[in-house]
């Protein structure tokens, strides 16, 4: 980054650690203009994103191109705008917005779904791998860029938001985590309210935004559940989202695998990707044949 100079255009959102801006590089000598987003804050803020940063140089060590499932970080670099000091995180810009927008829109035929579902159980398989679990996977956190194979998707979807994530080395309280869950409610795992977090909540989550994108609507109804609301019906009913009901075999079964309620038995995302609901539209005819 320090050989490019950028330029802060308009806001693009807020958070609680700062503010998310448009932004431009701009290379004079061979006239390149590249958007990007600006993750800023002010420095006693700027907790979430460092250790995101921290997250990116983790994800990225020893991939010399990256991951196509996942935004790339560009750097960071500290400023000082009329006096005040500001921690400027650089990320990919989503010129389509996050799945969240795409679904509001209309929900998304079953076979759109696969395809989506699979970009998204790559990324999870990158960052597990590492030792990252997400802990705020939603579609919110999921954003759109252009397709790179119009042949198989409209659009690409790549994991963002790594602000909340665990690392390996981050020791859990869980105490409070029984408390107060890292995420948000309605994507959150049984195991979750009872202080332990590791890869198996993020596959549930996975399986909340599948019938996310299946009908429009949030896994657990229209109305937000509060955290309390949702731990009594995790933990005292035993119950899991309800399934779309006009949903293929595989699409049936690919939810149920997410929602195992023992996290050492639902499937991890390394798992996932041989499920035959993320292949409807590739090789059809082999999958069937060799699932059944």
């Amino acid at each position: 980054m320090s050989d490019l100079q950028w330029k802060k255009l308009e806001i693009l959102g807020a958070g609680s650690y700062g503010t998310v801006y448009l932004g431009i590089l701009v290379d004079e000598q061979i006239r390149f203009h590249s958007f990007i987003a600006v993750k800023s804050s002010i420095p006693k803020l700027a907790f979430s994103l460092k250790k995101e940063e921290q997250i990116f140089k983790s994800v990225s060590e020893g991939e010399s191109g990256g991951y196509q499932e996942i935004i790339q970080c560009f750097g960071s670099e500290t400023t000082v705008e009329h006096g005040r000091c500001f921690y400027n995180l650089f990320l990919e810009y989503a010129p389509h917005g996050s799945l969240a927008d795409l679904i509001h829109k209309k929900p998304l035929s079953e076979t759109e779904v696969s395809v989506y579902a699979r970009m998204i159980v790559k990324g999870l398989s990158h960052i597990h791998r590492k030792g990252i679990v997400h802990c705020d996977l939603k579609p919110e956190n999921i954003l759109v860029f252009p397709s790179l194979d119009k042949e198989i998707a409209n659009y690409q979807l790549k994991i963002a938001d790594f602000g909340l994530s665990k690392t390996k080395e981050e020791e859990v309280n869980v105490e409070l985590w029984k408390s107060k869950p890292r995420g948000t409610p309605s994507y959150l795992s049984p195991e979750a309210f009872s202080g332990h977090i590791d890869a198996p909540m993020d596959i549930w989550a996975l399986g909340c935004i599948v019938i996310e994108m299946l009908t429009g609507l949030p896994a657990w109804g229209e109305s937000p559940l509060l955290i309390e609301e949702l731990r009594y019906l995790v933990e005292h009913h035993e119950l899991s989202p309800k399934k779309p009901q006009e949903i293929g075999f595989f699409c049936h079964d690919f939810l149920e695998k997410c929602f195992m309620k023992d996290p050492s038995k639902r499937w991890t995302a390394d798992r996932l990707l041989d499920h035959p609901f993320l292949y409807i539209t590739l090789f059809h005819s082999y999958y069937l044949a060799t699932w059944l």
